[in-house]
């Protein structure tokens, strides 16, 4: 309990005034005569008896009624949450945000908060307004700024678990909204919410509204003292006899417990368990569990590794999709008078790759023939002198999304027919520093080839020295990647159509540098390939919270969600996604950019209306596994950071003045001193009537004496 005028409560000293005077009182020593009373007896005056209270139950009375006058003139209010809100009644403008992440599935704790929330809807006064919000990783409003108690309690009964992460920031900005453009005299903010620390990350810039309330509810259950989960499954491919083949190798993850546990782990594909293994981990450790060969036949293989129920589920299981045909197919072109070991270096690099990215193909030739390009995704022209009719093919096989290096050499030539498909002219060969070489004194990490080597211990480049290069002059719509320490072009680029054409100024064998005998020399040229044939990361799943556009076959395929044969449904047809959870998501060509939002754990089946296909588009999507780190966050320390310094200006008041003006208001609407007025009003009535039966209980004594 506060008090708005707290001075008052001074006047409870007037309580003990009157006791004090009348303890205290003693006869006069002075005595005046007068003539008039000398015939009335004397009557002495009885000193002891006088100190002794008689009447403690009238004295309490009194004493009792003057008090609550003087706390009801100090105007006592409430400050309590759960009392005084609830007793006040006004208009508040409340917001309700209830975490719906998986991590509030141990113990119940998403019951506990919409519980919770269905008592601060009960206890709404009859002007206030309430809101619902639910979060994960972003916020959705249920129900905004109503009083009607049964459609917010019908909200409350509908929300579920759902697959996100905790992020406090954008539920936090929507209550931020809602209070500021609210006119109610006041706001309150409750978060039920298991305050995992990975939610917040304290520059989100939410500040409430001076004068605001934020009411943090934990939904109190303790951390996961023992939890298994799959951190990651990996799927590295194999060519055994022309077949492509997948290992996958489960990592599992135990955070917590006392003593080593045994645990089953299964490999379930297209829905059918293929293997299972049991595996050992101690509290607070890893373990690898690797699994059998598998042969990849089909499209769209669905694949998910999964572990025995426990507290925390949504982390037990990791989905996978793979399809076969996802390498690259390089057509490597050699001039025909080229030294036989030209490509030597290029060929062996391209084959080291665990995963069997790339599908090498050399040829000896001075042209290119229609049926080379045919499966072909990237051409590399080393040391070739192109003629018209073969430069005219890579033209059309350019402008088809192909990508095409021509790495110029000794020999290397482009026919002036075709000289608009080059970043630049090509001109003589030049010696560099009288032997000694140049070095590359410019790379442009900004670009796809050589963003993985901007880190630092990512690759060097400086260690490779240039001994000869041809003169070579950029076009004006060329983009330059790649200069030499004087300034000279190394790498350059032109877009064609859906396709590009990069000239490499230099050989890719140790004849005019030595990079090909650098550790940077593999990784650089796997990247040239892959750029080259437009391969992205393979994506065999999706974390909650990614969108994929279904709009665009070609990076469907390049990120190898789809295979070749399966990229047309997703190019001028209708979709419908069918979700996990079994609800459909139209997806109209109409509309262009065709964006699926993935918000579930689990499969999401993609396919035109009203067909079956065989094998149907398929994304797997995984949970955020950090959201399984159940470490908390201070909710002290979460409101410290959200509420509005001291002395912030709001509507020409600081937050003190606000703050005053909240407690008069809240004192106004619960107005308890009128409750306190009556009573000390009805304990006056009670003395007054208790005092006169005392009197005439006294004086009928006296006259009983008398008589």
């Amino acid at each position: 309990m506060s008090f708005l005028v707290p001075l008052f409560l001074a006047g409870i000293a007037g309580v003990v005034v009157p006791i004090i005077v009348h303890l205290t009182r003693r006869q006069r020593r002075n005595v005046v005569h007068f003539p008039s009373l000398m015939f009335l007896e004397k009557v002495p005056y009885q000193e002891r008896r006088r100190r002794r209270i008689q009447h403690w139950f009238l004295l309490s009375l009194r004493a009792l009624a003057l008090a609550l006058l003087a706390i009801a003139f100090a105007r006592p209010f409430f400050e309590d949450t759960t009392v005084g809100l609830g007793a006040a009644g006004g208009p508040r403008e409340v917001v309700v945000l209830i975490d719906q992440s998986y991590s509030m599935e141990p113990g119940d704790q998403l019951q506990t908060a919409k519980d919770g929330a269905g008592d601060i809807f009960d206890g709404l006064g009859p002007l206030d307004r309430a809101s619902l919000v639910t979060f994960a990783q972003g916020a959705r409003v249920i129900a905004r700024s109503t009083s009607d108690r049964a459609r917010l309690q019908t909200a409350v009964d509908t929300i579920q678990l759902s697959s996100g992460s905790t992020r406090f920031g954008p539920a936090l900005k929507v209550a931020q909204a809602i209070l500021e453009e609210s006119q109610l005299p006041s706001g309150e903010v409750y978060l039920f919410s298991d305050f995992q620390r990975n939610g917040w990350i304290g520059d989100e810039g939410v500040r409430l509204p001076p004068g605001s309330r934020f009411i943090a509810r934990p939904t109190g259950a303790d951390e996961v003292q023992d939890n298994v989960m799959v951190t990651d499954v990996s799927l590295p491919r194999q060519n055994v006899a022309g077949r492509e083949r997948i290992a996958p190798t489960a990592r599992i993850v135990r955070l917590g417990g006392a003593d080593p546990r045994d645990v089953a782990v299964t490999l379930e594909i297209d829905g059918q368990q293929v293997a299972s293994r049991s595996v050992s981990i101690g509290p607070d450790a890893a373990a690898a569990v690797a699994f059998e060969s598998i042969t990849l036949s089909r499209p769209h293989t669905r694949g998910t590794v999964r572990l025995p129920d426990d507290a925390l589920n949504a982390d037990n299981t990791h989905h996978f999709v793979v399809s076969p045909g996802t390498s690259l197919q390089v057509l490597i072109v050699e001039g025909a008078s080229a030294d036989r070991d030209v490509s030597l270096y290029l060929r062996r690099s391209l084959e080291i790759s665990d995963d069997g990215r790339f599908r090498v193909v050399v040829r000896r030739a001075s042209s290119v023939r229609p049926a080379d390009l045919e499966g072909t995704d990237a051409v590399i022209l080393n040391d070739v002198q192109v003629d018209g009719g073969s430069a005219e093919r890579l033209r059309e096989f350019v402008n088809a999304g192909g990508g095409v290096l021509i790495a110029t050499g000794e020999q290397g030539g482009w026919p002036a027919s075709a000289a608009d498909m080059l970043p630049g002219q090509i001109g003589p060969v030049q010696d560099r520093l009288q032997g000694r070489g140049g070095r590359l004194g410019f790379l442009e990490y900004g670009h796809a080839i050589f963003e993985v080597f901007a880190g630092p211990r990512s690759g060097d480049f400086t260690g490779a020295r240039f001994f000869r290069a041809r003169a070579f002059t950029p076009s004006p719509e060329a983009g330059v990647l790649a200069r030499f320490d004087d300034g000279s072009v190394a790498l350059a680029e032109l877009r064609i159509g859906r396709g590009k054409v990069l000239v490499w100024n230099n050989t890719l064998d140790d004849y005019w540098s030595d990079l090909a005998l650098q550790p940077v020399y593999l990784p650089f040229t796997h990247r040239l390939a892959e750029y080259l044939g437009g391969m992205a990361e393979s994506s065999p799943w999706f974390t909650i919270g990614q969108v994929v556009d279904l709009a665009n076959p070609d990076a469907l395929v390049t990120a190898g969600l789809v295979s070749s044969e399966a990229a047309g449904l997703a190019e001028g047809l209708d979709q419908i996604s069918l979700t996990p959870s079994g609800t459909s998501i139209q997806l109209p060509a109409s509309e262009g950019q065709r964006y699926l939002p993935l918000e579930e754990h689990g499969f999401y089946t993609v396919r035109p209306p009203n067909s079956e296909p065989a094998r149907p588009f398929v994304i797997a999507v995984n949970v955020d596994i950090e959201e399984s780190t159940l470490t908390r966050i201070d909710p002290e320390q979460l409101s410290a950071q959200i509420m509005a310094a001291p002395g912030v200006e709001r509507g020409g008041l600081n937050v003190d003045q606000a703050t005053a003006l909240q407690r008069e208001d809240q004192e106004r609407r619960q107005s308890l001193w009128h409750w306190l007025l009556l009573g000390a009003l009805a304990l006056l009535i009670a003395e007054t009537a208790t005092s006169n039966w005392i009197s005439r209980a006294g004086a009928g004594a006296r006259e009983a004496v008398a008589g």
